[in-house]
């Protein structure tokens, strides 16, 4: 599983020394090529080792990580809940957005800044960059299809030899100056800062580069797990890390003409000879890169549904051992439309270069504060330490973010409209939610009210049976859609079912388990069924089942399947803009109960909208 991370997780960080270091030092100048070390390796450690993997990466949410997972234990997995907190739900909500953002702009960058340096072996190859990185991001997004534990397999043993050529160049170059290895204290980096005035802003916001990839471990979480993740980063990234970087330091103390150079990473090769090669294995890696925030991604999209603040969309398990190794087919769409038009938009890394990292440290800045509240709420921790927790968590990240915003002008506005557009569609489709279930709610619609309506003798009853079936396990909102039928047909079928699906944990390839079937007055039921997370429910073996198991007094063979949907039809001005009933409209229309409507036969299958007219 750590070689799997090293595939997945780590290429985004990993690749940084192919410029991070580079950009440092160039606006510092060679004289102060230790210093720059000193800076970046430091920002490693604080903000990765300390930040993430110390501290950060402890709170999981059932065994996922990321913004969501600190907001689903910060309000008791109860969305709804979060709405009323106002300030920290919505910084969550921006964080996680801004993830959304960052990976849209991380593949485009990384694969264009790998196939530019193709150019170093052979000049007249630069004119088949743009068209050869088009070529490897359609690669790229069309693999995801095939999970990340097939691809982690294929990339980590590259990523392997990455990180071991990156620790030998490293470790050649300060063998040659050992003099840099005073960048280990960190008095050096403070006293660059210091000298560098409103001039270090910019000195900072290039070492961010450096640390780019870190919130992909927190994100990364649910596909391998705290324990592999941790093993890869304290055994193998770091110490590569840090070696490379007092390798370049090390050059540039020797060779101080090698700070003005663009391709200052592949000087570290003495041989020039061999440098065609590393050229290729850097392009293997920073494709490699792209994957650490596509996958986290999926994650982030995944839990956001499961959080109900985004649509239910088809999600594809694809691996048995780990529930959060996901596939999102219209994510993933989405992710490469706006990698294409991003790297035909900017044609050049340097180019995308001002829009690269604005994105991830406002999400770190976010994860900071949610962290700090979920230890203090629902840790135990002392209020006073909590916030000490969260300044000291914050004299780390909003240094990196402040040094950011200075990029807007360059490209840095790109990944923060990404990241609006997301938050917009996460508020509206939570907002829209929370409306049409408070209309039902003001309507009396509840399991109790139903099974009052079901056993009245003066309600009309007609022949046959209705099941309704809902992906979730709130019985008072299932009933509220019966209810709603009622209201409108004044009729109730004879029999009444509610069938409520949940995704089983720990059983990937479950067909009907733990079936519960409660009988109500009315010939009103209710049964709750898990399904492994492999596979998408059969609903009707999952019926069958419970006949067989409970005596249900259903026919199967006459049994008809309802598939309801609640659209907002008309809004006060004051509950919901047009624009935003038009969106939530759009998206409701657009959510698929799940892949070929959970093999219910198409002859007794009935998928309807119903149409709220909300008052208020």
């Amino acid at each position: 599983m750590a070689l799997l991370a090293l595939g997945v997780v780590f290429g985004d960080i990993g690749t940084s020394p192919l410029y991070a270091f580079q950009t440092a030092v160039a606006l510092t100048g060679a004289t102060d090529a230790t210093g720059v070390a000193s800076l970046i390796v430091w920002t490693l450690f604080l903000v990765v080792a300390v930040k993430y993997v110390l501290l950060v990466m402890r709170a999981d949410y059932n065994g996922e990580g990321g913004i969501f997972a600190l907001m689903a234990l910060a309000f008791g997995g109860k969305p709804s809940a979060a709405m009323d907190r106002g300030f920290l739900a919505l910084l969550m909500i921006f964080g996680a957005a801004l993830l959304f953002g960052d990976g849209a702009i991380t593949p485009a960058v990384s694969v264009l800044s790998a196939v530019e340096g193709l150019a170093t072996v052979n000049a007249a190859w630069a004119s088949y960059s743009l068209p050869v990185s088009l070529a490897i991001l359609v690669a790229l997004f069309y693999s995801q299809r095939f999970g990340v534990a097939r691809l982690g397999g294929l990339f980590g043993p590259v990523m392997v030899v990455w990180f071991a050529v990156l620790a030998a160049l490293g470790a050649w170059q300060i063998f040659l100056e050992p003099g840099v290895l005073e960048a280990f204290n960190p008095a050096l980096a403070a006293e660059l800062l210091a000298r560098g005035g409103w001039g270090a802003w910019a000195l900072v916001g290039a070492v961010v580069l450096a640390v780019t990839g870190a919130e992909a471990l927190y994100a990364d979480l649910g596909h391998f797990g705290r324990g592999p993740i941790v093993r890869a980063w304290k055994w193998v990234v770091f110490p590569s890390l840090v070696l490379n970087y007092l390798g370049q330091a090390a050059l540039v103390r020797r060779l101080p003409e090698a700070a003005l150079e663009t391709n200052l990473f592949f000087l570290l090769l003495p041989d020039p000879h061999w440098r065609g090669a590393l050229v290729i294995l850097a392009t293997l890696a920073t494709v490699i890169a792209s994957q650490a925030l596509i996958s986290g991604v999926f994650s982030l999209a995944s839990q956001a549904m499961d959080l109900g603040y985004l649509p239910r969309l088809y999600v594809k398990h694809t691996d048995a051992e780990s529930r959060g190794q996901v596939y999102i087919p219209v994510v993933n769409a989405v992710l490469a439309a706006l990698c294409i038009l991003l790297v035909l938009g900017f044609r050049t890394s340097d180019a995308l270069a001002g829009a690269y990292g604005i994105a991830v440290t406002g999400a770190m800045a976010s994860t900071s504060v949610a962290f700090a509240y979920v230890m203090v709420r629902c840790r135990g921790l002392a209020a006073w330490k909590g916030a000490f927790l969260l300044v000291a968590l914050l004299c780390l990240d909003l240094p990196l973010f402040g040094a950011c915003l200075t990029k807007l002008a360059d490209g840095g506005v790109v990944p923060l409209l990404i990241a609006a557009g997301v938050g917009v569609v996460m508020l509206t489709w939570r907002k829209g939610r929370d409306l049409v279930r408070r209309s039902l709610d003001e309507r009396g619609a509840s399991l109790a009210r139903l099974e009052q309506v079901a056993g009245d003798h003066g309600t009309g009853r007609i022949p046959g049976a209705q099941v309704f079936v809902l992906r979730q396990s709130d019985p008072d909102y299932a009933a509220a859609r019966v209810l709603e039928q009622f209201r409108r047909m004044h009729v109730l079928p004879e029999n009444i079912a509610i069938l409520l699906l949940n995704s089983a944990w720990g059983k990937p390839f479950a067909k009907a388990d733990n079936i519960e079937v409660r009988r109500l007055a009315g010939g009103l039921s209710v049964i709750t069924a898990d399904h492994g997370y492999m596979r998408e429910p059969d609903v009707p073996l999952i019926l069958r089942r419970a006949i067989a198991e409970s005596g249900l007094e259903l026919e199967e063979s006459r049994v008809f399947y309802i598939l309801a949907q609640e659209l907002i039809l008309t809004c006060p001005r004051r509950l919901m803009r047009r624009w935003e009933s038009v969106l939530f409209g759009f998206l409701a229309r657009n959510t698929l109960p799940g892949p070929d409507y959970l093999a219910i036969p198409t002859e007794r299958l009935v998928v309807y909208n119903w149409m709220l007219r909300l008052q208020g």
